[in-house]
């Protein structure tokens, strides 16, 4: 346990839910309701009293724009006001590239968020308005600009993989895409088809890529990113030297985080708990205390045990990898044998190869 704390803000608003989206999420809600819920927000702020240092702030979402880019200064405010920050601190704001202009970005700068991670997913825009998404690449583009015009100096990108239609030859012309707009951290995912989800619905009509050609297209991401000055340094992201997320980072060292908002969940006080994916409850509690809206009072401490099996998984999501008991130093040695990762003086470390069959790993390395 240390002494830094990560904070998160849950924002669900979005002018449309895309295709594949299964998070909780709620397209075209008047002001009203987006007011009452910056209002809740503020208030859980201030109910949070630690005297540990933040060192990672982080507004997800949804679209946390559509919250009004004023209210999340004033929300960015109250935090540098009230606690104690880090010098070097990591405030992102996540945006599509539809909902922010210059301006908005200039504000978000001048509040003191210093990254912006921009949800591109792809530079074809054929793909990108059948799987539901309101932008095109060319508003990606000028997006990552702007935000650079204002100063920011940190911005990611996520990308999509698997999806509908896509070759390996056009995800790889994303990923060539994406880095030509020099970002400094893209984060790229397979496509998850959840039920529920529009897409879900639509799967028997689809074409989607077939298990080796979504490997392929990984195996492209992979090469492209690395041949060309990014590291593979987690799971699901890419970054050039000093640009890892600090907020991702943290999750996978345990380090503790709370979470603020509809939908949110939090590592904290030595328990994992959550807040129901209800807005106006959300609202409707978060006068009372820090913890009414959430289940930390029923959530159970993290045991010893649960703690080691987490410490072990987690960190076997960074390619720092972790130090394991001897008992699984057999196991690890097989691994690195088949040529997932390396083990040496007792720690694994994955590597491309071994994130992709992490659960796997991970099993055998927790017998």
């Amino acid at each position: 346990m240390t002494n830094n704390l990560s904070l998160y803000y849950h924002v669900p608003f979005c002018v449309k839910k895309c295709d594949y989206c299964a998070f909780y999420s709620l397209p075209n809600q008047d002001d009203s309701v987006k007011e009452e819920y910056f209002n809740a927000l503020y208030r859980q702020t201030e109910f949070l009293k630690t005297d540990r240092t933040i060192t990672s702030v982080y507004f997800g979402g949804g679209t946390p724009p559509l919250l009004k880019v004023d209210r999340l200064c004033k929300l960015i405010d109250l935090i540098k006001s009230r606690f104690t920050m880090s010098e070097n601190c990591e405030i992102t704001v996540e945006v599509n590239p539809k909902t922010v202009d210059r301006n908005d970005l200039l504000m978000l700068k001048n509040a003191g968020a210093n990254r912006i991670s921009v949800g591109v997913q792809s530079s074809d825009d054929r793909i990108l308005a059948s799987i539901g998404r309101i932008h095109n690449f060319g508003d990606a583009v000028k997006c990552i600009k702007d935000a650079r015009s204002v100063g920011f100096d940190n911005i990611s990108a996520d990308l999509i993989f698997a999806l509908p239609d896509q070759t390996v030859d056009g995800f790889a012309k994303s990923v060539y895409d994406i880095m030509s707009t020099n970002v400094d951290h893209i984060s790229a995912y397979s496509l998850q088809i959840e039920e529920g989800t529009p897409i879900y619905e639509r799967r028997e009509s689809l074409n989607f890529p077939d298990e080796e050609s979504e490997e392929s297209q990984y195996g492209a991401l992979c090469e492209i990113l690395t041949k060309n000055g990014f590291s593979h340094y987690e799971i699901s992201s890419f970054a050039r030297d000093g640009f890892e997320s600090k907020h991702n980072l943290n999750y996978w060292a345990r380090g503790e985080y709370f979470g603020f908002g509809a939908g949110a969940h939090s590592f904290y006080m030595g328990k994992r708990f959550s807040t129901p994916c209800d807005v106006m409850r959300y609202i409707q509690l978060s006068g009372t205390s820090l913890f009414a809206p959430t289940d930390f009072d029923s959530a159970l401490p993290i045991t010893e045990t649960e703690a080691e099996e987490e410490r072990i998984m987690l960190g076997l999501r960074t390619n720092r990898g972790v130090l394991l008991p001897v008992h699984a130093h057999e196991n690890a040695r097989r691994i690195a044998d088949l040529g997932y990762g390396i083990f040496k003086d007792g720690v694994l470390a994955l590597n491309s190869k071994g994130f992709r069959v992490s659960n796997q790993v991970i099993s055998m390395v927790l017998v």
